[in-house]
């Protein structure tokens, strides 16, 4: 047996990926020559001395009838070949005699169809047996994936590219298990991605991307089109590899590149839909207002009079001078003045082609989504150029490099964002005034309340994030020998990111006018460069197989800030010059990262198999003495099919049992945090003998050099299951990791206002956290004749614990706000999850007054109709002391279900993702109960107790809230799991016959094809949305739905033609 090490084409659920992996053969059986003519076409291969007059053409799909591009279609006893096109479909001419075509591909059963005339020629090619070609990437390499023994997912290409979404990480959701992925709804906002969990408590806890080799901050400026290969790395035996920055897992991106068979091809992929909310809230209509609002005053104090805006005089005036329609006549829905129906379209034109020494990769795409509510959006231009080449017999050059521009027009998602805005806004004030400066209206003196008027925001107010990126590397790779490679790789990414904000000046008569415009434009500059070597080796000795790396690589970051803010006295100039209140101030900072890394994988027989490797570390974020980490990482590895014991088991195709451990680290946090650092003449001292300040320097906070690594431990067991020729798969995990308890969680010690600081902390390891849980997935293949389907799934359950804090940080707080109960919503402390709901839980409603005299002490102000609140502590009182945990925003399951069928030239897919067992606190409520102030409020306060009607859990409306019935209670507490129809595509291929017929064979392959995003949603859930990340900002305020921006439904179709 020889091995040998080429580079294929692989099916990856229907899209081509270039990887590098072995072929077990006898010897080599395939030898494809270039004509010697100087006049051929670099992108046709044809035979001398042969004619070529028969066109065949036809289409290649798997046996679930997906779509297969890049199967190599071989003339049977001739050089003459090619590819299939991204739709499967391929078109050769063959000799003018009767012979036989030969379909082939990695991972797929090699197929030979004879033909005896010019037609089409449909072939369905069925997976290997035992698939042992089909390889995945990992760090710093690929690796055949029966070897593999670390955690790893692959997402496919295709499920990527088919979801109307910019971004990479949101068409990652419910695709993995153990990876949570929450989106925003935001056009242009980056979801949140968690790997197996939360590694960190005060920073951020997203994984690491590498895309083509180069780390990198993010996937929003990427092109889901470019997209050849998704892995999700998971454990230490595969994350560990990239050391300190793989605490929270890695996730790497490897872009297209070009085929093999000499063609230039052509890609066009434009699709176009609408997005709109599933849902509103149901608010109060102008009566109903005026109900409210006496109830609310009258209960407060029976002789109040009301808003002067609602006495008779006033209700029954005009909206403003001149109209016709007075304030009891006007019936605003602000809701649909806010929401509005959004165009979101995606165009992508791609060249691809090139032969055996030379490939190429072109794509230039543009997506564009409108927002739901007026003022929100998202638009992106990139384009991709890869390609590689081969000099002479021993060096190959490339390049993978991408540009991309973002604009993103965003909500100010303060306290008070434009949707919170549309439920606190009464609905008898109109949305526009033609009498007023800017033409729009607002609540003044008259109404006692000052919401802002959300649609005057979203279409005056401005508010941009605009983003240039450049990502991407170029290499060198010599082949010193057959089985020793060297390969040097530059990378860069760049960004420049300029965040611009724009309010002008505007006189709505109300309480929150603004006399001045204010401009703000803050800018951050920045680029990383990256420089990796590399030494390969790859060789195999009779039974053993054996694998090495060995890598040193620097990274260098820079950044600088840029920070200016003024104002105009007029709305015609939008920029700084000559601006008043002039504020400048800025920033530059560099880090460096130097590592050395190194990994053994070994196979004996292909059935014991053994991975190590170690990357140590060294960065200048840390002091002398603690800048260099080791982080090791092992697994083992035991396919018993291969054993002679296990031959006769029929149904048993694949049966591998995985183990593994290893470290790794967290460098998240900023520069210089062990260095003390001084604020150079930002102060004065006033007392001077001439009565002149001086000007003078302070330290602006505490530096601690004992400040070490984040190092996380991970043990992961797993199980690989095949049956049925691999018809039927099955995968179970199980996995911990643990931060270590000498270089545990880096968090912010608060030190006491005496020290100057202003109660500013001082980073230090003080804390250990624990994440455990089990992850499955699931796989059933089937084809009968024309009809395939498929069905995989995957489910998750992650545990989070807290497992010490020091006494200095034994409490942390999170998520209080003054407009939504002002209490802290959250708390992280050792024992529980991190930053579980914390507060008072409800008994029930107070019946009457002697009620509230025999129970617990509340408030002062506490009447019949308040909630009772439990007296935990049974000390008599209610207070701080009976708070306690509530749940967790956390889920117990996490799953995805993805389904997909063919039927000749139809194609449906649908993909189901859902959570089940998390909590929601539904902030929002506080507004729509909350009965505190004059703002507008749902429905439900027509039920709120009142002496007639005591069977409600709604208590009563009351002004000022003396019993404080909005504090952090469980009565906002609400089941947030669902079941969401993610995606449903339905696609019709043209027949090859047809499109011959009708394009003389200048097109070879057209798809058209529907496609619905968030069809529907089953939840329990009361608010808008029951994906709900953290408006706020922060980690430790996610599942608290502030009245966030809601994911919309999606309608689209479009059109795929190649040429």
């Amino acid at each position: 047996m020889k091995r040998l090490t080429q580079n294929w084409q692989k099916a990856f659920c229907g899209l081509a990926i270039v990887s590098t992996f072995n072929v077990v053969a006898e010897a080599a059986v395939l030898d494809l020559k270039e004509p010697t003519s100087s006049k051929a076409s670099p992108f046709k291969l044809k035979d001398a001395g042969s004619y070529f007059d028969w066109p065949l053409t036809g289409r290649v799909v798997s046996a679930s009838g997906v779509p297969l591009p890049g199967v190599t279609v071989l003339v049977k006893g001739t050089t003459r070949g090619t590819a299939t096109g991204p739709d499967g479909s391929f078109s050769i001419e063959a000799p003018e005699q009767a012979g036989t075509l030969v379909f082939s591909f990695i991972g797929f059963t090699t197929v030979e169809k004879p033909f005896t005339g010019p037609g089409a020629i449909n072939v369905t090619m069925t997976d290997d047996t035992k698939a042992l070609q089909e390889v995945v990437v990992v760090g710093y390499g690929v690796q055949k994936k029966e070897a593999v023994t670390g955690a790893i997912t692959s997402v496919s290409s295709k499920q990527i590219a088919e979801l109307p979404v910019p971004s990479v990480a949101q068409a990652m959701q419910g695709r993995a298990a153990g990876v949570t992925v929450v989106n925003t709804g935001t056009p242009g906002t980056s979801p949140i991605v968690r790997i197996r969990g939360i590694g960190s408590v005060n920073f951020n806890a997203e994984p690491l991307y590498v895309v083509d080799g180069v780390p990198t901050g993010g996937l929003n400026g990427i092109d889901t089109k470019d997209i050849e290969s998704v892995e999700v790395l998971k454990d230490a035996a595969a994350t560990a590899i990239y050391g300190s920055r793989a605490a929270n897992g890695v996730v790497i991106v490897t872009t297209k590149s070009g085929g093999k068979d000499g063609k230039m091809r052509v890609s066009i992929d434009s699709n176009v839909g609408t997005q709109h909310a599933t849902k509103r809230l149901d608010l109060l209509n102008t009566e109903q207002y005026v109900q409210y609002a006496t109830m609310l005053i009258k209960n407060s104090d029976p002789n109040a009079n009301l808003p002067a805006r609602l006495s008779p005089a006033e209700f029954n005036k005009p909206i403003y001078e001149g109209a016709t329609q007075t304030y009891a006549q006007t019936n605003t829905d602000w809701q649909d003045e806010l929401f509005t129906s959004g165009i979101i379209t995606q165009n992508n034109i791609t060249l691809s082609g090139g032969n055996e020494r030379s490939q190429f990769f072109t794509n230039a795409g543009y997506f564009k989504q409108d927002g739901i509510m007026h003022g929100v959006g998202f638009e992106r231009y990139s384009l991709r150029i890869n390609s590689s080449h081969v000099l002479g017999k021993i060096f190959t050059v490339g390049q993978n490099l991408m540009g991309s521009f973002g604009d993103q027009r965003y909500d100010n998602a303060g306290n008070r964002s434009k949707l919170v805005n549309a439920i606190r806004s009464q609905p008898y004030i109109p949305v526009y005034d033609p009498t007023k400066l800017g033409g729009f209206r607002e609540s003044d003196a008259l109404d006692s309340s000052d919401p802002t008027n959300p649609v005057r925001e979203a279409i005056m107010d401005e508010y941009y994030n605009r983003n240039v990126k450049i990502l991407g590397n170029v290499f060198l790779e010599a082949k010193l020998t057959d089985w020793l490679r060297f390969r040097s790789t530059g990378g860069i990414d760049y960004y420049n990111n300029l965040n611009a904000v724009y309010l002008p000046i505007y006189n709505t008569g109300g309480l929150v006018s603004r006399p001045n415009a204010t401009i703000q434009n803050n800018r951050v500059t920045g680029r990383s460069l990256l420089i990796t070597n590399q030494l390969t080796f790859d060789k195999t000795f009779g039974d053993h197989y054996v694998n090495a790396i060995a890598v040193q690589e620097r990274q260098g970051f820079k950044n600088i800030f840029e920070n200016m803010s003024g104002s105009q006295p007029n709305n015609t100039v939008k920029t700084l010059t000559n601006a008043a209140n002039l504020a400048v101030n800025g920033g530059y900072e560099e880090s460096l990262i130097i590592s050395y890394l190194s990994r053994v994988n070994y196979e004996y027989k292909s059935k014991y198999l053994l991975s190590a490797s170690m990357r140590y570390d060294g960065s200048s974020k840390f002091a002398p003495g603690n800048k260099w980490g080791a982080f090791p990482g092992a697994s083992v590895g035991w396919r018993l099919t291969e054993e002679e014991f296990m031959k006769g088991i029929t149904p048993l195709s694949e049966l591998k049992l995985r183990a593994s451990y290893g470290k790794v680290g967290f460098n998240g946090l900023g520069n210089y945090p062990w260095m003390v650092l001084a604020q150079v003449n930002a102060a004065a001292y006033p007392f001077t003998s001439d009565g002149n300040p001086v000007l003078g320097s302070f330290y602006s906070g505490i530096a601690n050099r004992d400040l070490k690594w984040e190092i996380t431990s991970m043990v992961n067991g797993g199980i690989d299951v095949g049956l049925f020729n691999n018809r039927v798969t099955f995968s179970a995990e199980y996995f911990e990791r643990t931060t270590d308890d000498q270089y545990g969680l880096i968090l912010s010690v608060p030190t006491p206002n005496s020290f100057g600081f202003g109660g500013a902390g001082v980073f230090a390891n003080v804390g250990t956290m624990k994440n455990k849980g089990f992850e499955f997935q699931a796989g059933y293949n089937e084809s009968e004749k024309e009809f395939k389907w498929s069905v995989n799934a995957n489910l998750s359950r992650i545990r989070n614990e807290v497992v010490k804090l020091t006494a200095a940080s034994a409490v942390i707080d999170a998520g209080g706000n003054q407009d939504f109960g002002s209490n802290q919503i959250t708390r992280t402390m050792a024992g529980q999850p991190i930053q579980s709901f914390y507060g008072w839980q409800v008994d029930r409603l107070f019946q009457s007054d002697d009620d509230v005299a025999n129970s617990p002490k509340q408030e002062n102000g506490t009447k019949a109709g308040d909630i009772k609140f439990k007296d935990l502590n049974n000390d008599g009182v209610i207070n701080d002391a009976d708070r306690t945990f509530l749940g967790s925003y956390l889920p117990n399951f996490s799953y995805g279900l993805n389904a997909t069928a063919g039927y000749r030239n139809f194609d449906l897919t649908l993909f189901f993702q859902g959570v089940q067992g998390n909590e929601i606190y539904n902030a929002s409520r506080v507004i729509i109960e909350g009965g505190q102030r004059l703002f507008n409020a749902g429905t439900q306060v027509l039920d709120a107790w009142t002496p007639t009607n005591t069977d409600t859990d709604i208590p009563r409306m009351v002004a000022g809230d003396p019993n404080r019935n909005n504090r952090v209670s469980d009565r906002f507490i609400e089941d947030g799991s669902y079941l969401r129809l993610k995606n449903l595509v339905i696609g019709y291929t043209i027949p090859q016959e047809t499109l011959s017929a009708f394009t003389g064979g200048r097109v070879s392959g057209v798809r058209v094809y529907f496609t619905s995003q968030n069809l529907f949603t089953i939840t329990k859930y009361s608010g808008l949305d029951p994906e709900v990340g953290t408006l706020q900002g922060g980690l430790l305020t996610n599942g608290i739905d502030f009245g966030q921006y809601p994911t919309p439904r999606t309608l689209m179709g479009g059109i795929q033609i190649t040429l």
